[in-house]
């Protein structure tokens, strides 16, 4: 059964997501050694950082991005080209790969994201524990996603929406990846508490912070959905336990202004 639940708009900018909450070396310079094996998480990524200028890719490709801690200097050494083989910490002996073409600024030190097409061939949760390493090429060996157009491949195209806030908004559904933020403030201007049941709006859709066209204290209406696209938004620790515990990290959505 769908699980709704109203929520607050008390935060107006949401800058990233969080696949696993950052960790303080996630600034380091460093890069992952060759056919090493780490272990962390995967979930899926749609906005390119523009990391590997030399590199040229689309969504429509199985292609990941690595954390920053191990992605190397931007403008020396970096993994930009190279290939991650990529299993399921609880499936090993299956293993896919991918080219690796951009940054997760997000990520956790030892995870990496994936392009939407990549993680459905891998999984068809949002999240996954997962082990990988870094390789200089495909490896012939290892079980490589079909290039023929199939259900796991495929891609719905997301629904359209205009980024500026108009009285339609109210009546549209959206779809996005809900992660939780952990601040006691947002761009409202107003203070909160982690035990209120509050999201802070994407940036495209928030509108302007202050007047008319505000989204401040607007109520959405929030079910947790399965594999979705577009209209990300940030819950509460306490919003985003109604629907997973915190260690899940990331969630299908579907909302609603109300």
């Amino acid at each position: 059964m769908a699980r709704f639940t109203a929520l607050f708009l008390m935060a107006a900018s949401l800058m990233g997501v969080m696949a696993a909450p950052a960790s303080s070396s996630s600034s380091s310079k460093g890069m992952a050694k060759l056919n090493t094996q780490y272990k962390g998480y995967a979930t899926y990524f749609d906005n390119k950082r523009n990391a590997c200028p030399g590199v040229k890719y689309s969504f429509n490709e199985p292609v990941a991005a690595i954390n920053t801690a191990l992605f190397g200097n931007k403008k020396g050494t970096n993994v930009c080209g190279k290939y991650v083989k990529v299993s399921l910490r609880n499936k090993p002996s299956k293993t896919y790969t991918y080219k690796v073409v951009d940054i997760c600024p997000e990520c956790d030190k030892n995870s990496i994201d994936l392009s939407k097409v990549g993680m459905r061939q891998l999984s068809k949760k949002g999240l996954e524990a997962i082990n990988w390493e870094l390789v200089n090429s495909p490896d012939k060996s290892s079980t490589k996603p079909k290039s023929k157009s199939t259900k796991t491949t495929a891609v719905a195209k997301p629904t359209k929406t205009s980024s500026k806030p108009s009285a339609n908004h109210i009546s549209k559904v959206y779809h996005g990846r809900g992660t939780w933020f952990s601040d006691t403030t947002g761009s409202c201007g107003v203070r909160f508490s982690q035990d209120d049941m509050i999201v802070a709006l994407n940036e495209a859709q928030m509108g302007a912070l202050y007047g008319s066209r505000s989204r401040c204290g607007d109520r959405i209406r929030v079910k947790a959905n399965r594999y979705c696209s577009h209209g990300a938004l940030d819950l509460s620790r306490a919003a985003f336990k109604k629907f997973a515990p915190m260690s899940k990290g990331v969630l299908e959505l579907e909302w609603s202004f109300v």
